[in-house]
């Protein structure tokens, strides 16, 4: 799930950039200091949450179940990758970065910094999976939407040994 991956690197990219920019322009941050250590426990805490959600079998917000029906790609489609990184997702940087900067309130760095890690989580439960099954998961394009999860065709061979 490269798209969770690049989308929560962006977003919290995003965070700081926004943050060291109200800094560096001589504005007061975002979260008063005596709250740095709350909410760097809230992130932790948000990031083994979401993890350990989204890689359960629960209903609504469980992935397991979906990875474990992603269909099987064919060999070769004909068809070129994309990319997980599209210069669409730019706005994953900016926007975080201008509302910190603007807005300068711990709510928003909250509920960004939640986002953030919540994808960071799906990526990390995808990582998790692809790695206990051997295989990589795609989005895969299908003539209607929503995309589907798809799986790589083969196993790729284990490194080392």
């Amino acid at each position: 799930m490269h798209h969770e991956l690049w989308a929560a690197a962006l977003v919290l990219t995003g965070i700081a950039l926004g943050w060291l920019s109200a800094l560096a322009t001589g504005q007061g941050p975002p979260v008063p200091t005596g709250a740095l250590g709350i909410l760097v426990s809230f992130a932790l805490g948000c990031l083994v949450l979401s993890t350990v959600l989204r890689a359960s079998r629960l209903k609504g917000v469980g992935r397991a179940r979906e990875f474990e029906a992603a269909a099987r790609m064919p060999d070769d489609d004909g068809r070129p990758r994309r990319a997980a990184f599209t210069p669409r997702m730019l706005g994953l940087l900016l926007l975080p970065a201008l509302c910190v900067f603007v807005i300068r309130d711990t709510g928003v760095v909250v509920v960004l910094l939640a986002l953030g890690l919540d994808w960071l989580g799906k990526a990390v439960a995808a990582a998790g999976w692809e790695h206990d099954n051997g295989r990589h998961l795609w989005l895969a394009p299908t003539p209607a939407p929503p995309r589907r999860l798809a799986h790589s065709p083969t196993t790729p061979a284990p490194a080392g040994g």
